[in-house]
């Protein structure tokens, strides 16, 4: 199995060359006399380095004793008054369980009053070979009572095989060769200080310190130190300087000694995150779980509820995740999520991938997750967020404490969230929390009378309080436009505020390029006689005056009118604002009002057979035709056959939605030629050219000579008497007539062809 071994805040030394006095013994061939047991402790021959029996937690069992806290502590002190240097050596074997049960080492300088941890042992496995180990105790000499004690310190649940101790020794040295001891206590989970961070460390050595320095690296940068001051007594403070929320710090310690030929101590490294700290949990770990796509545990995501108490920016988390032989990492996805009622929602960044940070050395250590990039997803929240992280490729290990006291811990399983009651050790990391807002913003008045506002006002606003200054104008809006209706200075003022409270600020806002109105509009008359006007008045006008040449008018500044007749209408717009009026006037033609028709119509035809063509005007839509004969039609254009000859006054009434009109003409109807002569009149030649000879050789007195064009329009008349006469056509167009003789005997008609 994988080793390790854990040592903080101790120092390994080789002292030789040097007079020295072994003062403590104890290779456990004669029992455990010379230790006071709280526990179980005692010999085993089960394993041995140098005889048949060590020193070990569990001497009768196979395993130790989870949840017992065991010490062995020396029964008789060692007088290091007259020493200048001093070291305990021994040989160990180790299997302790990783990350849960530990063994540590102390020494005190006061007959056991009060103890200093000098050494801490942990691992799995290590019962092969047995390991040599020597620690300084140059802090202790100068006294006449030290005492070293060990101090096992399981959890409650796994237990292992235990530590195996033989060959302890304790010597004294007439020199001092042993650099300070440095005793820091590290803050669980890198937890560093949002400002300053004000960190302490207790030095050790008989001689006395003569200097001490922490030297500090942010984000990895080039190491600076800065110089201890002293506290008082063994206690130094070292104060590294305000860095940004987030910065990942690494630190240790130096420590110099006032021995005559100096001694200097070097630190571990530790880490700290600066920032403000948000945790819930004990940080005690009782057990491990697995979350993941392909977990043990059926969990695939885990979430911590974070409460913001005022707004924030979340610069990073902490994770702490947990190793050993038997249960290995898979990268973890990061999330955070914003507050669903009461369940973790929507994610507020983009989940990402790292790999925990836990190893078989530190089993527990959190894995850092760096934020800063998100900043501007992360910043000014407020309330509850989640953090936590899902194992979408398989699966990944967290410390947990078991019963949970913040319950805040929740986990998803088949793709339901659901309350976790064990706590997980997560943490955020935020900025600064703000307050109320302070209210502040600019303008820019360019577009006088328009002026654009924009908020600067920090601290998270979330509503925005707007008044222009005018007794008219207010805005809710975080960034709005507003355009004034008059030149003059006008005291703007905004009312920020969040759920922490409310600022406000004042800024005069001048106007001076206020103008009348130029008065212009169009209009759109594709629905004639309904006509609608748009303004296109310029220079900000706040009244509209419309005459529509009807005797109707408006108000509104884009008004609809509907015509009653046609004609062509003057429209005139007057608009107006605190600065002037203006005029515009152009026409209107409207032609989409409905008129009554104007009757009339055309006809033509031979015989008794006549073709009607309506020409009213006005478009009628239906037609009554009174044929004069006691018939009638309501087609547009009929043909009509009278009975026989005669004169005939055919009316025509036309008429739509808007009214009717009546045209009445006479037409004459008669036979063709041979009814002509039937009835004692010769007409030749037919057709004629210029003139036409007309003979009335039986009428035996004066008659009347008519000729109609085929519209029914009278195109020549004349009186006859007995006998051959000429008719002269030399006014009239080529084409058919109709021959009408009429006396007080009798009538005759037909029809007359000219050719001219």
């Amino acid at each position: 199995m994988k080793k390790y071994l854990l040592f903080p805040a101790l120092m390994a030394i080789a002292i030789s060359g040097f007079s020295q006095t072994v003062v403590f013994s104890d290779d456990f061939e004669s029992g455990a006399a010379n230790w006071d047991i709280d526990g179980y402790w005692g010999v085993t021959d089960e394993y041995a380095y140098g005889g048949g029996f060590s020193f070990t937690d569990s001497p009768w069992d196979p395993t130790y004793t989870a949840g017992e806290v065991q010490t062995a502590t020396m029964v008789t002190s060692v007088d290091l008054s007259a020493a200048l240097d001093a070291e305990v050596t021994f040989y160990a074997l180790i299997d302790l369980e990783e990350g849960f049960d530990y063994m540590y080492l102390d020494a005190s300088d006061d007959d056991g009053a009060g103890w200093i941890n000098i050494g801490v042992f942990n691992g799995e496995g290590m019962l092969t070979d047995w390991m040599p180990f020597t620690f300084g105790l140059g802090a202790f000499v100068g006294s006449p009572t030290v005492k070293l004690r060990f101090r096992f310190e399981p959890d409650f649940f796994v237990e292992y095989d235990g530590m195996y101790i033989d060959d302890f020794t304790i010597t004294s040295y007439t020199t001092d060769a042993s650099p300070p001891l440095i005793l820091h206590d590290v803050m669980p989970l890198y937890q560093g200080a949002l400002y300053e961070n004000e960190l302490t460390a207790t030095l050790l050595d008989a001689s006395g310190i003569s200097s001490t320095s922490l030297w500090y690296s942010a984000d990895g940068a080039a190491y600076s130190s800065v110089s201890g001051v002293s506290l008082g007594g063994d206690d130094y403070g070292y104060t590294i300087p305000v860095m940004d929320p987030g910065t990942w710090i690494t630190y240790y310690f130096t420590a110099t000694d006032a021995a005559d030929d100096l001694n200097t101590a070097t630190s571990p490294e530790y880490e700290i995150i600066t920032g403000q700290y948000i945790g819930y949990d004990d940080g005690v770990i009782d057990f491990v779980n697995d979350i993941g796509n392909a977990s043990l545990s059926g969990y695939s995501q885990a979430a911590v509820r974070i409460t913001l108490d005022s707004f924030a920016t979340v610069v990073s988390l902490v994770i702490q995740n947990y190793t050993d032989n038997t249960r290995p990492n898979d990268s973890i996805l990061i999330h955070v999520w914003a507050d669903d009622a009461g369940l973790p929602g929507a994610d507020l960044i983009e989940p990402f991938k790292l790999f925990p940070e836990a190893t078989l050395e530190l089993p527990n250590k959190g894995t850092r997750v760096d934020l800063r990039p998100y900043a501007d997803e992360l910043e000014g929240l407020i309330g509850d967020i989640w953090i936590g992280f899902s194992s979408p490729d398989g699966a990944a290990w967290v410390s947990q404490s078991t019963p949970g006291v913040a319950l805040r811990t929740y986990t998803e399983f088949f793709g339901t969230w659901a309350e976790y009651y064990s706590d997980f050790h997560f943490r955020a990391i935020t900025g600064p929390y703000s307050g109320a807002p302070n209210a502040d913003f600019t303008f820019d008045a360019s577009g006088d009378p328009s002026v654009l506002f924009t908020d600067l006002s920090t601290n998270y606003p979330d509503s925005w309080e707007w008044d222009f200054g005018d007794g008219v104008g207010s805005s809710t809006l975080q960034n709005p436009s507003y355009t004034y209706t008059a030149n003059g200075d006008y005291e703007v003022c905004l009312t920020a505020g969040n759920a922490i409270g409310t600022s406000t600020h004042c800024e005069t806002v001048t106007i001076g390029s206020f103008t009348p109105p130029a008065a212009l509009f169009t209009f759109d008359d594709s629905a004639d006689p309904a006509i609608s006007f748009t303004d296109l008045s310029t220079n900000a006008p706040t009244a509209w005056v419309w005459t529509f040449g009807d005797g109707g008018g408006s108000t509104v500044a884009d008004p609809s009118h509907t015509y009653s007749t046609n004609g062509t209408f003057n429209v005139c717009l007057t608009a107006s604002n605190l600065a002037g009026d203006d005029t515009y006037c152009t026409d209107v033609v409207i032609e989409g009002n409905a008129v009554a028709p104007v009757a009339d119509y055309t006809y033509s035809g031979v015989g008794l057979t006549v073709n009607f063509t309506d020409i009213s005007t006005n478009t009628p839509t239906f037609w009554g035709w009174d044929f004069g004969d006691g018939t009638s039609s309501f087609d547009q254009n009929p043909v009509h056959s009278f009975g026989n000859s005669g004169v005939f006054e055919v009316c025509l009434t036309a008429g739509n939605m808007a009214g009717t009109d009546e045209s009445c003409k006479t037409l004459s109807v008669a036979t063709d030629l041979e009814d002509l002569a039937a009835a004692g009149v010769v007409v030749y030649p037919n057709p004629a050219t210029d003139q036409v000879l007309v003979n009335l050789s039986d009428w035996g007195g004066n008659a009347t000579l008519q000729l109609y064009d085929l519209q029914g329009k009278l195109v020549l008349q004349q009186m006859m008497v007995p006998g051959t006469q000429v008719i002269n056509l030399t006014e009239l167009s080529s084409g058919a007539y109709r021959l009408w003789i009429s006396s007080v005997q009798k009538t005759a008609t037909g029809v007359l062809l000219v050719d001219n």
